[in-house]
């Protein structure tokens, strides 16, 4: 009964429909097709012939879509294409971005990045006629055409139709995918200046914080010489411990950095209780972290909140950039984050924090209306943190993704989101498949202290303070 609920799992929706109405709703048709077919041995093998070709087809197309170019799932998937994204060229980096307006001077330095592609994710109020070369434009109408499950999930003015950009990525041979904003202007002459793009050839410098007893947060900007500047979702409860010393290991090769956020110098991340008492009427909060500063990461059993501005993903986690839809503007993608985050130990993987490379400028608006979209994020993320940092992957879990629903399920059952993005998730694991995707191995045992190598000496220079 597993084998087959399995089976059916990775069929497409229509085809598990049309199986369930032929042997549950007409069953007498089932038994005369049984009969016509048991006494006709030509007609046996002619039918026995259509069930195996259109068996083939179907499970090919689904099931081999793994493979890559060149190989039968590499055709399924091309042939499958609408014809304008035949044209498209595969490439290993690529750049996903979300707008609504026409192309900022952020969006033309990035289209200029050499060996990166470019896939911007319009929606209803973009304006039809975007147009940036070397950048690949997905209007609401090519969204559809691309025939993705997750497409009649997504609501419309939504951060989340990002999602699609990703599968596109993903689709056309991306092993790494660096995401951010149009308002996000890059800072460093490339993103391998700014990221570890290469993860054969990690930074000498890369530091690793302690966990010490049983704290479960840190706060990265602290590190950068910011102390009194906490992130968007960082739990309320722990913004006083920013002050407290911490220590720091040398990092180690048991876990691999495949999630890296890279911070914001000018106007960055943090949430609305920090504008609303430390910005000056009439003034633009301007902060300026630590250039010098090493990359930092954070332990297993440790957590702190990224977004999704400046943030490169490694092919092991492309998986969690998945953005909900459940939850408001303001906490999707941090609690994506932590999502991700737990999710990522299962994979051998860290979160690492990387010294600003982007300026952020924001546009005045109305604070107190970010406040009221941010309670989640005050009410829930040390909640969310504890919940996370305990929770322990379910013995009968045989597959990362497996891993992955027990996890999103449990959030459900605890308030974190709601069904809806229980649907999402399985639908985005099915595309995930469908474009290419390989799931990630699990690893035997999540303990931070394999990764160490090493004790290391660091003391955080203070940044340049807030105006």
């Amino acid at each position: 009964k597993e084998t087959v609920h399995n089976f059916l799992d990775i069929l497409p929706e229509w085809f598990s429909h049309v199986w369930m109405v032929l042997v549950t709703l007409i069953p007498r048709l089932r038994l005369r097709l049984q009969t016509f077919i048991m006494n006709s041995r030509d007609t046996r093998f002619l039918v026995s012939g259509v069930i195996i070709i259109a068996t083939v087809f179907v499970v090919g197309r689904n099931l081999f879509s793994s493979g890559p170019s060149g190989t039968i799932g590499g055709f399924f998937r091309r042939n499958s294409m609408p014809e304008w994204e035949k044209a498209v060229k595969n490439n290993s980096k690529w750049i996903v971005v979300t707008t609504i307006q026409l192309p900022t001077k952020p969006m033309v330095k990035l289209s200029k990045l050499a060996g990166w592609s470019v896939v911007v994710v319009g929606d209803t109020k973009t304006p039809a006629s975007w147009n940036l070369k070397n950048c690949v434009f997905l209007g609401v109408g090519r969204q559809k055409e691309l025939n993705y499950g997750i497409h009649d999930l997504l609501p419309y003015r939504a951060y989340s139709r990002k999602n699609l950009g990703y599968l596109f990525a993903i689709r056309h041979g991306a092993r790494v995918i660096y995401e951010t904003d149009d308002d996000n202007e890059l800072t460093m002459a490339t993103l391998e200046q700014a990221f570890q793009v290469d993860l054969k050839n990690l930074n000498k410098d890369l530091l690793m914080y302690t966990r010490e007893g049983d704290k479960k947060t840190v706060n990265p900007y602290a590190h950068f010489g910011q102390p009194s500047v906490w992130p968007r979702g960082f739990p309320l409860s722990d913004i006083a411990y920013s002050y407290q010393s911490v220590k720091y290991s040398k990092f180690g090769t048991a876990l691999k950095p495949l999630i890296q956020q890279g911070v914001a110098n000018g106007d960055p991340d943090v949430d609305a209780i920090f504008r609303l008492t430390r910005k000056e009427a009439g003034k633009k909060i301007v902060i300026k972290f630590d250039q010098n500063a090493p990359p930092v990461a954070v332990p297993p059993l440790m957590m702190t909140p990224f977004n999704s501005q400046n943030t490169l993903f490694h092919y092991q986690a492309l998986w969690g950039m998945l953005i909900p839809i459940t939850t408001s503007f303001r906490v999707c993608d941090i609690w994506r984050g932590y999502w991700a985050q737990r999710l990522n130990w299962e994979v051998g993987g860290t979160l690492t924090f990387s010294t600003a490379s982007v300026y952020q400028d924001r546009n005045e608006h109305d604070y107190t209306l970010d406040y009221a979209d941010e309670i989640a994020l005050y009410n829930d993320a040390g909640r969310l943190v504890k919940f996370l940092t305990n929770w322990k992957r379910p013995s009968s879990a045989r597959s990362f993704f497996d891993v992955a629903r027990a996890l999103s399920t449990d959030m459900v059952a605890k308030g974190f989101w709601k069904k809806g993005d229980i649907d999402l998730i399985n639908a985005w694991i099915k595309d995930l498949i469908s474009v290419g995707y390989k799931e990630p191995d699990l690893v035997a045992d999540i303990n931070p202290s394999n990764a160490l190598a090493g004790s290391a000496s660091y003391t955080p220079q203070k940044g340049i303070e807030c105006v």
